[in-house]
């Protein structure tokens, strides 16, 4: 009896430690992949996937700005959610059945001739860079439903910064069985959407963002002038108090 309870706490043991090992895994694997593509950092704080259905989530994903552009991060993603072939994880070829990003942060900062969306589909490789088995290649995957929800859109420029309401954007069929795409080429069609959306919004012009800059300053500069009178009034009155006394 104590043999076989050994045994059973032994594989629950391993099982235990073979599960960590896959999230972490998959969670430094992304941090790679991402990072090699994109030419700038992604990192993710946690990736939790049921071994048995593969459906899970990947927590505070981020990927920093390209170089050249003054904000931190090009996109903060607080939790996406996976469904995917489990057993696909560790092939050459990555089935990922839906992923569902809701509310991400997305920075859109301009330039006069570019953007640092376009700018990270600039760097993605293509041609034999992308291929498998070329150096600093990756895995070729297949995502059949891509939906960002609510996307939240701060557009950036050298005059203000200004928010930007986006439809919601869905994807389908990013690769095939029979023609999984590379890393790069995913973040490629993912990224173009996202710049399409940004593109086709209704956003704010010069005269508008200047008039948004100018309002804020006098608004600052109102609250200001209350808080110094405030302060004064209640100098005046501590004053007032010590003559009474």
């Amino acid at each position: 009896m104590k043999s076989f309870l050994s045994m059973v706490l032994l594989l629950v043991l391993a099982g235990a430690i073979g599960y960590f090992y896959f999230e972490s895994a998959l969670a430094r694997g992304i941090e790679i992949a991402g990072s090699r593509a994109l030419g700038t950092e992604t990192r993710v704080s946690s990736v939790n996937i049921s071994p048995m259905s593969g459906s899970g989530s990947i927590g505070q994903l981020s990927i920093a700005n390209p170089e050249g552009f003054n904000e931190t991060y090009a996109f903060l993603l607080d939790s996406l959610s996976v469904e995917m072939d489990v057993g696909s994880a560790f092939s050459d070829v990555v089935e990922i059945d839906s992923i569902v990003i809701t509310q991400p942060d997305i920075t859109y900062e301009t330039r006069i001739t570019t953007d640092n969306i376009r700018a990270l589909i600039n760097n993605l490789p293509t041609g034999p860079a992308a291929e498998p088995g070329a150096e600093g290649a990756g895995k070729r995957v297949i995502i059949r439903d891509l939906r960002i929800i609510e996307p939240r859109i701060n557009l950036v420029t050298a005059l203000a910064q200004a928010p930007v309401s986006l439809p919601d954007i869905h994807l389908q069929n990013i690769g095939d069985q029979s023609n999984a795409v590379t890393i790069a080429e995913a973040a490629r069609q993912i990224l173009s959407a996202i710049s399409q959306a940004v593109l086709r919004a209704d956003l704010p012009t010069t005269d508008e963002l200047r008039q948004g800059v100018e309002d804020n300053v006098t608004e600052q500069l109102e609250r200001g002038r209350n808080q110094i009178e405030e302060e004064v009034n209640n100098v005046g009155d501590r004053v007032r108090g010590l003559f009474n006394n």
